[in-house]
């Protein structure tokens, strides 16, 4: 299997599992876990409707990530190298659609 998809399975556990505390609102205000934006700490309010948001995209982000392991688990060896591309592709162009949605909502909160 290729070493890509094992890593992208991890991350994609790993922002699934960091969004949905931030869904639900469990993270209060803190200088560690969050969305980490001046305007998430300008009240209280504001820091869970920022962070609620950005739990949503980064679970829609890390279901892209599973999305994309899923379908490198399967491709032969030689189409490995076109995959890794690929899926590099997709974290760094899904992270950025991240931030720039959550700086967008930030601006209108």
């Amino acid at each position: 299997m290729n070493p890509v998809v094992v890593v992208h399975l991890f991350a994609a556990a790993l922002a699934i599992s960091l969004a949905i505390p931030l869904i639900r609102r469990r993270v209060k205000m803190n200088p560690w876990y969050g969305v980490r934006i001046p305007a998430a700490f300008a009240s209280e309010a504001s820091w869970f409707e920022i962070n609620r948001h950005g739990g949503w995209l980064l679970l829609a982000w890390g279901a892209a990530l599973a999305a994309t392991a899923a379908v490198g688990a399967f491709l032969p060896r030689r189409d490995w190298v076109a995959y890794d591309w690929t899926a590099l592709a997709v974290v760094m162009v899904g992270l950025a659609a991240v931030i720039g949605l959550i700086l967008r909502r930030a601006r209108k909160a």
